[in-house]
């Protein structure tokens, strides 16, 4: 049959597929435009299996609040250029959309709720269509805890800030920015345990069995190892990016109380 050029037009449009399958779903269905896009729909969906096992580098990540809610997402693609296409950008927003009208906690990928996890591949696997190349969801993040949370430029770090008893957003917003920078590992030195700083202690005993330092030296010079590790790894013992001669934990004072960070970047 001959394919109507408007018709064509519309279904390209709307689907972003190219206009050959375009063309061959149009003639399939004898011109239904609902039933070409279904299977437009699925031929992506095939796709996507397909793709599924390339390499994925580059990535976006962005949070929300919405309603009491936080949602995040980490999305990866295969390169640069889809990465920075507004149609990825588009494809985040909606899935983010999607997981905080769930409106039930999610602590990670793994804990998502089956159904909720189906539509997310079925939108991702829709969208490949478009995009032409693996798109995989790395992490999910959602939950109605009070939080301050920052989506830096271009969308490849972003960081939440949980916490307590104050409306003063301000110190949670340094405190979001300080993790997005200095990517630490720790909230305080509390949070480190014996066997994590006894591993480090090996390590560095290891590093200088063959200095030929004398021993008070070595154990001298492990300890200070350890600090500038610890230090630069617990959030509150790190220098204020704003101010290199303050620790961040001196930002913090009155009812304001630190609960914890999260931090999503590749």
């Amino acid at each position: 049959m001959a394919v109507d050029i408007t018709l064509l037009k519309k279904l390209r449009d709307a689907t972003f597929a190219p206009l050959w399958d375009c063309k061959q779903a149009l003639e399939e269905t004898n011109g239904d435009f609902d039933q070409a896009q279904e299977i437009l729909r699925k031929k992506w969906i095939l796709k996507a299996g397909k793709k599924a096992e390339r390499e994925t580098n580059e990535w976006l990540v962005k949070l929300i609040q919405k309603d009491g809610w936080l949602a995040g997402i980490k999305l990866l693609c295969e390169t640069d250029f889809v990465a920075k296409n507004e149609t990825f950008a588009e494809l985040i927003d909606i899935l983010l959309e999607k997981v905080i009208s769930h409106k039930s906690e999610v602590t990670s990928l793994e804990s998502i709720d089956a159904g909720l996890l189906e539509s997310l591949n079925t939108t991702i696997a829709e969208f490949i269509g478009k995009i032409w190349e693996n798109v995989q969801i790395w992490a999910v993040i959602l939950n109605n805890k009070t939080a301050f949370v920052y989506n830096h430029p271009w969308n490849k770090v972003a960081s939440i800030i949980y916490y307590e008893w104050t409306d003063d957003n301000w110190v949670a917003k340094e405190l979001a920015l300080q993790v997005a920078a200095m990517n630490p590992t720790y909230l305080s030195f509390e949070d480190i345990s014996a066997d994590e700083k006894e591993k480090l202690l090996a390590e560095y005993r290891a590093e200088m069995a063959t200095s030929g330092k004398p021993e008070n030296m070595i154990e001298q010079i492990i300890e200070g190892k350890l600090r500038k590790t610890l230090w630069e790894s617990v959030l509150l013992e790190q220098e204020y990016i704003r101010d290199w001669g303050k620790k961040v934990k001196e930002l913090i004072s009155g009812d304001f109380v630190v609960k914890g960070f999260v931090r999503l970047s590749i």
